[in-house]
């Protein structure tokens, strides 16, 4: 049974995650969202309560009486599903990003749904929705829109909240409570835009499309597998969570969703993680090709070719999503980071450090979509080229190696052989 108070931070791997692969939010077990960046992975936080319960914010559903919990994906997507089986009932909440597909219709820059169906007897449902952007800094005021439910504001970002539920403001959170019976349902949605005009989709079989929808994308995707060994399934698994991590406006691929989770509880190894690291980048896009998944390499290598041009033969360690490099290390005094780990930090100053595995990593995923069946354009067997001059005139050089230690450059064996073989194998 669930008693955690909200004070208490509950265990990493509690934390289901959903995505659409521009964003993606973590869902604890006892349904709060805690952990949400808009309007991408690397931009600030909205909830971020996984780093500071008090300070962080989070969107919260769960049952007011206590319960126990069962979760899975929808088939092989990131839609979450999340059943409470309490004393009087069974309530299941549908989480997604609705996946937006095709330019045909229009939608909010992102969409955060939630979907609570009542399963069997009758279960009282709490709700809190208390956002805190700017990794907690703001703390805005909803504003009530009649029928067009709520609306947060700061600078040029818009969040709307739809909700088929009276929900009223408490201090800077909206605060509500529904009852739901079996086979009754009720929606919320928040909608996202920044420098747009907001955008408000409806809720009820509507808004049940839009999950329906963001199933059948994904299984569509997943067909696309062509790997037919032992454990098909895990492997599929996988092979979403990869897809999830990859950005869709540019083909980057991400290393991780979050900042600061720290490498030890009470440690300083806190990194910030919420970039495309080249050598992870192109073993995740060896994975995907060697799974069938060819647009995904595709996709990555085009954005490699326009996120390396400025650099150019050189190669920087890690990239943002739309492939910037200036990403200086700050510390967030305003969270005490989670379990009270810090500091909390945002950016990471690895990018100024040179990794000479990078290149190998990036000429061997070349490789793999080439073996796969890719074909490689003239443009990026120049650029190519290029990384196999640079690393001969440097490979002799020492460098910071992939544990990205904060000391003086050394030779490490690992890079020698990686720069080594893999680009001599290619």
């Amino acid at each position: 049974m669930s008693t955690r108070a909200d004070g208490v931070y509950p265990p990493i791997e509690h934390y289901a995650i959903i995505g659409d692969c521009r964003t993606a939010a973590l869902v604890s077990r006892d349904g709060s969202i805690d952990w949400l960046c808009l309007p991408d992975f690397s931009a600030p936080s909205v909830f971020a309560s996984v780093l500071d319960r008090e300070r962080g914010g989070r969107f919260s559903i769960r049952p007011v009486e206590e319960f126990s919990v069962k979760r899975r994906y929808l088939g092989f997507s990131p839609v979450l599903e999340t059943t409470f089986q309490t004393n009087s009932g069974t309530v299941r909440i549908l989480d997604a990003l609705p996946v937006i597909d095709g330019l045909d219709s229009l939608n909010p820059m992102r969409e955060i749904l939630r979907i609570a169906e009542g399963v069997a007897g009758e279960v009282e449902l709490a709700i809190r929705l208390d956002p805190r952007p700017g990794y907690g800094r703001h703390r805005p005021m909803p504003k009530r829109r009649g029928r067009l439910g709520w609306c947060y504001s700061w600078f040029d970002e818009l969040l709307l909240v739809q909700a088929e539920v009276e929900l009223h403001c408490q201090d800077s959170a909206l605060n509500g409570s529904v009852r739901i019976k079996a086979g009754e349902r009720s929606c919320l949605s928040l909608a996202y835009v920044k420098g747009d005009p907001g955008i408000i989709l409806p809720l009820g079989g509507a808004a049940a499309e839009r999950v329906d929808r963001t199933v059948v994308w994904w299984r569509s995707w997943t067909d696309a597998c062509s790997y037919g060994g032992p454990h098909r399934e895990a492997v599929l698994r996988s092979a979403v969570t990869l897809k999830l991590l990859s950005f869709a406006l540019s083909g980057a691929i991400i290393a991780a969703p979050t900042t600061s989770l720290p490498e030890a509880i009470g440690g300083e190894r806190n990194w910030d993680y919420r970039y495309c690291w080249l050598r992870d980048a192109g073993l995740t896009m060896a994975a995907l090709t060697e799974l069938g998944f060819h647009d995904e390499a595709r996709a990555f290598l085009s954005w490699l070719l326009h996120a390396t041009r400025l650099t150019w033969p050189k190669l920087c360690v890690l990239y943002d999503v739309y492939g910037r490099t200036n990403l200086a290390e700050q510390c967030l005094d305003q969270l005490e980071g989670y379990r009270r780990s810090r500091p909390v930090r945002i950016g990471n100053g690895a990018y100024t450090q040179l990794q000479l595995d990078a290149y190998g990593q990036v000429v061997l995923a070349a490789h793999a979509f080439h073996a796969g069946g890719g074909r490689l354009e003239s443009v990026e067997g120049r650029m190519l080229a290029g990384l196999g001059t640079v690393i001969a005139e440097c490979w002799r050089e020492s460098d910071h190696g992939i544990w990205e230690i904060a000391d003086p450059r050394r030779h490490y064996t690992f890079r020698k052989s990686c720069v080594g073989w893999r680009s001599i194998a290619c």
